[in-house]
């Protein structure tokens, strides 16, 4: 066994990693505010609104800000 190869193998896989590592670092996170404010998102026209659970919703419990809309489906702030 070649002990060069062994040791180029885990050298070029450090560099790839840290090459995603890097890339991932500097990608932008999602703000799901959309610069309206907490409780808040941009519409469809491009104003903000506030964030309304809709008809037939209710809280849903060990959720603080969320509710269980008319599906079931849990919806966050």
């Amino acid at each position: 066994m070649n002990t060069y190869s062994c040791i180029s193998k885990v050298l070029r896989s450090g560099i790839i990693v840290g090459s995603l590592l890097f890339a991932v670092s500097y990608t932008s996170v999602a703000d799901a505010a959309q610069g309206c404010g907490h409780g808040w998102h941009r519409n469809g026209y491009g104003g903000c609104v506030l964030n309304h659970p809709g008809p037939n919703s209710t809280p849903a419990p060990y959720h603080p800000g969320c509710w269980r809309n008319a599906w079931g489906q849990l919806r966050c702030y």
